[in-house]
C-alpha cells in the first residue's frame, strides 16, 4: 500500500550523514554512465532492499567534496553506517544514520549550510580578507558570483572567516543557502583582495544589483561542504568515524610528503 507522500506502508524515513572525496567522482547528483556520489550511495542502499524518496540536502560539483552532506531516503529497516560502508566505494563513508519525521526533506528543512575552502597562502594580505569577508556577511545580490543566471540571486551569509593554517587560509562561508560556483567565485574574489588586485570598495561595489562585474571560478577540489545544520543532531557511529580518521591520517601523510617533495624539487631548480 502507498501512501499520499509517495511512501509505502511499513516504510519509515532515515536521514544519513555522509563523507565524500569529491575527486574521485563526478559529482554527487547522479548522471547516466558516470559514477556519483548518489548513484554508488544508491547502489549500496539497494542490496539491503527497496529504497524510495532519496534525495540529498545539496548537490556539489565534480571535485567537491564533503564532510557532512546529508541524504535522506525511505526504507524498511534502520541499517548501522558500517553495514552500508561494507557496500561502499572507500570514498565515501556514511557516519551517522537517524530516524527522522515522514515529512523532512535534507534540502528544505536545513537552518544552514557551512562551506570550507583551502586556498593556498600566496603572501596574502591576511588583514585585507579578513575585512572582506565582514563586507560579504549579511544580505546581498551575489548575481555577479554564479554561474547561474536569470534567477533570484539575492542569498544571505551568516558568517565569513579567514584563518591561516601553515601554508593555507581556511575561508569558512555559513549560509542558509548558496549560488551554483558561488562559494567558488567569492574565494576568486578574496584572494584578489589579499593580492591587493581588488580593493574593499571594489568587491562592496560588486554585489549591489545592477553592477556587473564577474569573477571567476576557483579550483573545485579544494571545496568542502563541511556541515548542514538542522534542528536535531547527528549522532556519529564511532566504529565508522574512527575508520575514516585512519584513512584521513594515511591520505594526510601521503600527500604532506608530496607537498615537500615537489617544494624540495622547486627549490633545486630555482638554485641551479
Amino acid at each position: 500500500m502507498e501512501l499520499s507522500n509517495g511512501r509505502q506502508t511499513g516504510m519509515r524515513r532515515f536521514a544519513a550523514k555522509v563523507y565524500y572525496d569529491g575527486t574521485a567522482f563526478y559529482g554527487s547528483q547522479r548522471q547516466p554512465g558516470r559514477r556519483t556520489v548518489e548513484g554508488e550511495l544508491l547502489r549500496a542502499l539497494r542490496s539491503f532492499g527497496e529504497v524510495l524518496n532519496f534525495r540529498s540536502a545539496g548537490r556539489t560539483d565534480r571535485f567537491v567534496s564533503a564532510l557532512g552532506n546529508v541524504f535522506s531516503f525511505d526504507s524498511d529497516r534502520r541499517l548501522p553506517p558500517r553495514a552500508i560502508n561494507a557496500e561502499l566505494p572507500p570514498e565515501i563513508r556514511v557516519l551517522s544514520i537517524r530516524e527522522v519525521p515522514p515529512n523532512f526533506h535534507p534540502r528544505y528543512d536545513a537552518l544552514h549550510r557551512t562551506y570550507r575552502y583551502f586556498l593556498y597562502d600566496e603572501g596574502f594580505d591576511i588583514d585585507a580578507i579578513r575585512r572582506a569577508c565582514r563586507i560579504l556577511e549579511g544580505e546581498h545580490s551575489f548575481h555577479n558570483f554564479t554561474r547561474a543566471r536569470g534567477k533570484n540571486c539575492t542569498r544571505r551569509l551568516l558568517r565569513v572567516t579567514a584563518k591561516k593554517r601553515h601554508h593555507v587560509v581556511v575561508l569558512s562561508f555559513k549560509g542558509e543557502s548558496f549560488l551554483w560556483e558561488m562559494v567558488r567565485r567569492l574565494v576568486s574574489a578574496l584572494a584578489m583582495v589579499g593580492r591587493g588586485e581588488l580593493a574593499l570598495e571594489e568587491l562592496e561595489e560588486a554585489l549591489s544589483p545592477g553592477v556587473e562585474r564577474r569573477f571567476p571560478a576557483s579550483p573545485p577540489q579544494f571545496l568542502v561542504l563541511w556541515e548542514v545544520a538542522y534542528e536535531f543532531e547527528f549522532e556519529h557511529e564511532a566504529y565508522s568515524v574512527a575508520r575514516l580518521v585512519r584513512e584521513l591520517e594515511k591520505r594526510f601523510r601521503e600527500l604532506w610528503a608530496g607537498a615537500a617533495m615537489a617544494g624540495e624539487m622547486r627549490e633545486q631548480l630555482l638554485r641551479s
